[in-house]
């Protein structure tokens, strides 16, 4: 940690276009540090004039970044691409030769996909020789996002969905192999019946959100003019670092199906084969990593284990509280009530502690100080999140004091916490 602290970078979200050429005024304003002008006093309709047609237009990012579909349009004032051949990227740059030679504005449109796999696009203008209103058929602001808070909202959800599953199915199977089989409670019919209905649930909402995370994707990266569903948007967004990760999340849910079949229909090695699954939970937390912040950390390896250890334990704390509201009131386990839940609780302990330490190396990794918590967008979701979390550990902490019959009640609010 103390390395760490040492030279933190910035509190940076994902891609970022730092600077272009042809230049855009507006956006050059955005990113300094000088006072911001109305847009009203902007050239941002025309951008800049030039004198001389530019031969490349050239875009500068803070991290490389993946194309989307061509990943770069530029419409000549008559309305007609002006491309001359595909985009190019070489390390942060992405430059596109352009043939720009006929007088007035052209408009640049771009959308990429961060290595961290959230979609980024935008829109500028620059003139040659004089400005002239938009490009024929295009309005002044065409390229911009259509549906920025739909696209928002259902990445949020496809996300939710995501772990909700990942808690569901790999949580609530490592609360049987660490909580009933060591108490010798695996074999109860209706509880084990109850809880790999849970796993069944989760591995289905696995698979949902993936093709919700697709539509979701696509729905961001959408501009005015656009169809609800942009089959060039959804290739393009496939064959980006989050199509990879997309297929990878598939993949392993797929697997988990089948390892999940396995153990329910073959009695012969059967604990064996419900711990193998475990390992698959933590394949998942790690590809789960190249889908946030830890992917941009250096070195990679440290913020990708760090993350897949805070997710893990994120799931076993909320699949293992899930896992004992289940099966509670199950007549099955009555008489071992009470060290089902003092098991559960000396797990969820040490969960919580490991969810406190990697929670936070990895703000270490992103905040340059405390005033980040409240300057920046990272560090207020942050705050959320920690008052969030001490909301979840205030209802676990009066589960424990409550009278037996009356825990459950509170168990399901730290659920909801948990969820949140």
């Amino acid at each position: 940690m103390g390395w760490l602290a040492v030279g933190p970078p910035g509190a940076l979200a994902h891609a970022t276009l730092v600077r272009s050429d042809p230049s855009d005024p507006c956006a050059i304003l955005s990113f300094s540090r000088l006072p911001q002008l109305p847009q009203a006093d902007l050239p941002c309709a025309t951008g800049m004039v030039l004198r001389q047609p530019p031969r490349f237009v050239r875009l500068y990012f803070n991290e490389r970044v993946d194309l989307i579909g061509r990943g770069v349009r530029v419409f000549g004032p008559g309305g007609r691409r002006v491309e001359v051949g595909p985009a190019q990227i070489s390390g942060t740059e992405v430059s596109v030769k352009v043939n720009a030679a006929e007088p007035g504005t052209y408009r640049v449109i771009w959308r990429v996909v961060a290595s961290d796999t959230h979609p980024a696009q935008g829109t500028f203008a620059f003139s040659v020789g004089h400005s002239s209103g938009p490009p024929a058929g295009m309005a002044a602001g065409a390229g911009s996002p259509a549906r920025p808070t739909v696209g928002l909202a259902l990445q949020t959800l496809a996300r939710a969905l995501h772990f909700a599953g990942y808690a569901m199915s790999f949580g609530v199977i490592g609360f049987r192999q660490l909580v009933l089989v060591p108490l010798s409670l695996a074999d109860d019919v209706s509880s084990e019946r109850r809880l790999w209905r849970l796993v069944g649930a989760g591995v289905l909402t696995l698979l949902i959100a993936e093709p919700l995370a697709l539509v979701a994707q696509t729905t961001s990266l959408g501009a005015a003019g656009d169809g609800p569903f942009d089959l060039e948007l959804a290739g393009g967004a496939l064959d980006s670092s989050f199509g990879r990760v997309l297929a990878q999340r598939l993949g392993a849910a797929v697997l988990l199906w089948v390892l999940v079949g396995a153990v329910r229909n073959t009695h012969i090695g059967e604990m064996q084969m419900a711990w193998a699954v475990l390992p698959l939970g933590a394949v998942v937390a790690l590809i789960d990593g190249e889908a946030a912040h830890a992917v941009g950390t250096r070195p990679a390896w440290a913020g990708l284990s760090i993350n897949m250890v805070h997710e893990a334990a994120m799931g076993l704390w909320l699949g293992g509280l899930l896992g004992l509201l289940s099966i509670y009131r199950m007549p099955g386990i009555a008489s071992r009530r009470g060290a089902i839940v003092a098991r559960t609780t000396r797990i969820a302990l040490v969960l919580v502690t490991v969810l406190i330490i990697t929670g936070t190396v990895m703000a270490l990794q992103h905040l340059t100080g405390l005033r980040d918590l409240a300057a920046t967008a990272y560090g207020r979701t942050l705050l959320v999140k920690l008052c969030v979390l001490a909301a979840g550990l205030a209802i676990a902490w009066a589960a424990v004091s409550a009278p037996v019959d009356g825990r459950p009640r509170w168990w399901v609010r730290e659920a909801g916490a948990l969820l949140g």
